[in-house]
């Protein structure tokens, strides 16, 4: 049986949207595959149970039989780091085999989901490497690419994990630095013994969130109506200027989220004329009822939050480039991605699989 580790050194590089393109893809060609998420440290707690949700959606999408806590054995919560800093010493390692075993039992080939960085789990020795080495499991890095830094990143794992590590994805590539990467890059890891399985462009939709997740994300008082939240925020615009300024700089870009004061009502309904999901007014100031009345009439949400304009601009950045792939549309155009520019005959290779 074939295992593979999907790894990264930092949050929000798309390793759960990964897991579920080789997952897809290794359906297609024939193999029953299982996925597991060996450490979660993002485990939410519900009345009855604490559980990964990206562990559980990805179980739900692909109608896995494997009960979930073997899919999350270790859910690494508060009352755990409790626990082993009071000095108990709880057999997370059994536990973690043990669920292993059970869930790849019958299986041609096993997905792991990392954690985020090569430390976390340190306090339950469970480290990507130690787990990675005691379950055998081959690393396939997910290597968010925007500077040559992150060459900088991908030779220090591989210096600390040596063999261990099957190869590299590179993800997020921005357009005007694809054949940089195709040309120099590329070569370059392979040359150091590192395998390049694809590198993915980045896309808007993947970049891009729902209004509804910056309103959960940023708070605040929602003005509308709900309906609209499902509209996609594509970029983020500043609005510090004259109206008439404001005009031209708003059309400059579609499905906008823009950001300006509760009391600029002159380049909120310039907006309110161009592309714009959503308005987000800063310092907790009601916006005019012509702004109300306007925004309804193009069925644009506002959001007034009580952060400055800058912390608001911070804030809500966060949230991009986060590849949230619980929606439909963006697990699609991920698996497209994947499709179009993974190659996934190395990887069985590599792996010692053989397509049916």
């Amino acid at each position: 049986m074939a295992t593979v580790y999907v790894a990264s050194t930092e949050t929000y590089v798309g390793k759960s949207a990964v897991c579920v393109g080789l997952l897809s893809h290794m359906r297609r060609d024939g193999f029953h595959v299982g996925y597991m998420k060996p450490v979660s440290v993002s485990a939410i707690h519900r009345p009855d149970s604490v559980l990964d949700e990206d562990a559980e959606f990805i179980r739900n999408t692909f109608k896995l039989d494997t009960p979930l806590d073997q899919i999350a054995p270790v859910t690494i919560t508060p009352a755990v780091i409790e626990s082993i800093l009071r000095g108990q010493t709880p057999n997370l390692t059994r536990k973690l085999n043990d669920a292993y075993l059970a869930a790849s039992r019958g299986k041609d080939a096993m997905v792991l989901e990392g954690t985020n960085t090569w430390s976390e789990g340190a306090l339950t020795n469970l480290t990507a490497d130690q787990v990675t080495d005691m379950l055998q499991a081959p690393g396939l890095l997910v290597s968010r690419y925007r500077t040559t830094l992150a060459v900088d990143t991908i030779l220090s794992v591989q210096r600390y994990v040596g063999d261990r590590l099957l190869g590299v994805l590179l993800n997020q590539v921005e357009e005007d630095q694809v054949d940089f990467v195709q040309s120099r890059v590329v070569p370059f890891l392979e040359g150091r013994n590192i395998p390049v399985f694809g590198v993915l462009p980045q896309d808007s939709l993947l970049a891009g969130v729902t209004v509804n997740e910056l309103a959960d994300h940023l708070g605040g008082q929602f003005i509308g109506n709900r309906a609209w939240c499902s509209k996609m925020v594509d970029s983020l615009m500043v609005g510090a200027m004259g109206a008439e300024a404001g005009l031209s700089f708003f059309r400059r870009r579609p499905n906008k989220a823009v950001i300006t004061g509760g009391d600029r009502a002159d380049l909120q309904l310039a907006a309110l004329e161009t592309s714009t999901s959503v308005l987000i007014l800063t310092g907790s100031i009601r916006p005019a009822m012509q702004v109300i009345d306007r925004a309804e009439e193009r069925q644009v949400p506002i959001i007034v939050v009580a952060d400055d304009t800058l912390t608001t601009i911070e804030r809500s950045e966060s949230l991009f480039g986060r590849i949230r792939f619980h929606q439909s549309a963006k697990l699609q155009r991920f698996l497209e991605l994947m499709d179009q520019h993974f190659n996934f005959t190395r990887l069985y290779e590599a792996l010692g699989m053989v397509a049916s």
